[in-house]
């Protein structure tokens, strides 16, 4: 018997798994997709979540938990953090404020003091809300000592409060700019109905704090985890398909292995990624997990497509980041039809320095709108995403592409990558964040969407969230 089942193919759940496991909880982790984070085709290797890695500088979440953990890991910092492309206009993110501030300047001139006084208040304001998630993981107060700290807070929420309005009035007079900023909010963050608060800063500040990139790819930090979990004497299984739930003291799960062999496990607690799309085997449909769904229900808007391309090393630029967000229209909205996120891969590679291409994936947000999912508008919107790449990146020479394989994997990959979901803040705190509690005693939820507001860094702190119920109980 297991102390722990956990069910899901996204990180958190496997940060959840490693983290149980490290503390000597007997975990199993059931991942029906099996993907991970990686997809092949053809030749060539890609990451399939497009955003940028952070939280592997000293003292940061990812980094923290790799050394509690054990687990050594190679993340080469990226700078610049990221570009985003408009109509005759480049941006690089560096990681220094002072030549962060010179690159805005050099394409905003007369917004120059107003870029400034901005960086210098997203500095303090993403250092104020990284100190309160690292004290406060759950985001949202859950006892009297944090409502007691998130009165501390107040000041600088009202500070910071001016400070998004001074950003509004910015973007108001700038198109250009306006569209320069939502970029990275679709780019950072898992919300589209972005309400600005502190941790929207967090989000701007990103590029300060450091992205980074994994020696071979994200696929490694799966794979240590996945280790970690069996060493521990635990159990990873993948391709497989949970069948049913049995609610009560013991946690009962059957499921079919990838031979389709049947197979029972019982364990004290169980844990479920929210993208889980089978919660239905927990509870009925019409019903709610906790009562926080009653009253901020989490709904998902839109679903990355993403298109893999085998591309020509000699035609990418040495310039070009790792991460690009093109905006191909100063006047439309994000996320109407009007961004592409550009994700390479260098050609030093380990997985791919035997290939005469790089991979690069494009990826666009799509409403969750099964209509808009249908294999043949997906066909046209993978051909206008070549189109708007010849027009904005013509130096680009693509040698390999699969669309109908680059459909299948994304349909695929929602129960790994995250999507862009919608919900309301607090009205007493103002936050996002959800709780990872359901109304069952030993049944806890992890995933991105319960800490929307930290965007990378959250869906690792989800983990260790969900993780922390099972262990605390437990001493």
């Amino acid at each position: 018997m297991y102390g722990l089942i956990v069910i899901g193919d996204d990180l958190s759940s496997h940060v959840a798994a490693a983290v149980a496991s490290q503390s000597g909880i007997k975990t199993a982790l059931l991942a029906e997709n099996g993907m991970k984070d990686i997809c092949v085709t053809g030749d060539l290797a890609f990451n399939v979540d497009h955003t940028p890695l952070t939280g592997f500088g000293v003292n940061q979440i990812c980094l923290l938990l790799l050394t509690e953990l054990g687990i050594s890991l190679k993340a080469d910092l990226l700078n610049p953090a990221y570009q985003i492309i408009l109509p005759e206009k480049r941006i690089d993110f560096f990681n220094d404020k002072g030549e962060l501030i010179k690159e805005m300047t050099r394409e905003f001139p007369e917004l120059a003091a107003k870029i400034k006084s901005f960086y210098d208040a997203v500095e303090k304001n993403s250092a104020t809300a990284a100190k309160w998630l690292y004290e406060h993981p759950m985001i949202q107060p859950r006892s009297m000592k944090d409502y007691f700290d998130y009165l501390k807070l107040t000041p600088y929420l009202i500070k910071c409060a001016f400070d998004n309005l001074k950003l509004k009035q910015i973007m108001s007079q700038n198109a250009s700019f306006t569209r320069v900023i939502e970029a990275q909010k679709a780019l950072l963050s898992f919300r589209t109905n972005y309400r600005d608060s502190i941790f929207s800063h967090f989000q701007y500040g990103a590029p300060l704090r450091g992205a980074y990139r994994l020696a071979q790819s994200k696929q490694d930090f799966f794979d240590s985890l996945i280790k970690k979990i069996e060493l521990a004497d635990g159990l990873y299984v993948n391709k497989c398909e949970v069948l049913t739930i049995k609610k009560g003291r013991i946690i009962e799960v059957t499921y079919n292995d990838q031979d389709g062999v049947p197979s029972k496990i019982e364990a004290g607690n169980l844990i479920v990624s929210t993208k889980w799309p089978n919660m239905h085997l927990i509870i009925e449909r019409k019903k709610k997990l906790n009562f926080g769904d009653f009253i901020r229900p989490v709904k998902i808007s839109h679903y990355p497509f993403t298109i893999h391309l085998g591309i020509n090393p000699k035609s990418i630029p040495e310039k070009m980041a790792r991460h690009v967000a093109v905006i191909t229209d100063v006047n439309k909205d994000i996320y109407d039809d009007n961004l592409i996120i550009l994700q390479s891969s260098a050609s030093q590679d380990e997985k791919n320095i035997s290939s005469s291409k790089i991979p690069l994936s494009a990826t666009v947000f799509l409403p969750n709108d099964q209509t808009i999912w249908s294999d043949e508008n997906l066909t046209k919107t993978a051909d206008s995403i070549i189109e708007r790449l010849e027009y904005f990146l013509p130096f680009l020479k693509i040698e390999s592409l699969d669309i109908e394989e680059s459909i299948i994997i994304s349909k695929k990959q929602r129960e790994i990558v995250n999507p862009k979901y919608r919900l309301r803040n607090s009205l007493i705190s103002g936050f996002a964040a959800k709780n990872n509690k359901t109304r069952f005693g030993n049944i806890h939820l992890t995933g991105a969407s319960l800490l929307t507001d930290a965007g990378f860094e959250g869906e690792i702190f989800s983990g260790i969230n969900a993780a922390a119920r099972v262990t605390v109980k437990r001493k």
